[in-house]
């Protein structure tokens, strides 16, 4: 065996005895579970209230107050730098949506509200530190022209009632160059 072939039958044989070995070893580890892990004191909390849904009659008032909506919002003329929409009543908040100026000069705000007597919109401008609030009567459309400067601008509309009832009224804004 102290030939050149007996060191690779001695290591042959080891490498063969190691293995048998190892898979002996391996076989006999198992995984037991002991069912669920013992459960710890947990402090239990009252889930939130859920929101309520909207029944069908809100559902459709909402639907044509938002096809009236659209309507009164198609005064606004130029293309559409940010335009937003959404409910002005019930459980919740409004919307807030926030686009890029790239070219600073003057935009024309359109606002209206469907369904309620008044709303409030607010800008957030680049440049301003004030947002410029927007006080919509809903029989009408608003439309004001203001000067932005590169950055971002944000809407939001602001619901006098954020727990009242859902009675379909919408709100919405559009932004435009002209």
């Amino acid at each position: 065996m102290s030939g050149r072939g007996g060191t690779r039958l001695v290591r042959s044989a080891a490498a063969t005895v190691l293995s048998m070995l190892l898979a002996g070893v391996l076989a006999a580890c198992t995984y037991e579970d002991f069912g669920d892990p013992t459960a710890t004191a947990v402090r239990s909390t009252r889930p939130a209230p859920s929101v309520p849904t909207k029944g069908p009659e809100i559902l459709d008032t909402e639907t044509r107050n938002y096809a009236e909506l659209e309507k009164s919002l198609a005064v606004a003329q130029g293309s559409v730098l940010l335009e937003d929409s959404g409910p002005a009543d019930g459980p919740g908040v409004g919307f807030s949506k926030t686009v890029k100026v790239q070219t600073a000069g003057r935009y024309t705000v359109t606002a209206a509200c469907v369904g309620i007597p008044d709303a409030q919109v607010f800008l957030s401008r680049p440049g301003s530190k004030e947002l410029l609030s927007l006080d919509l009567d809903c029989s009408g459309v608003l439309s004001q022209v203001v000067e932005l400067q590169e950055g971002y601008v944000a809407a939001m509309l602001m619901r006098h009632d954020p727990t009242g009832p859902w009675t379909g009224a919408v709100a919405g804004v559009r932004i435009t160059d002209g």
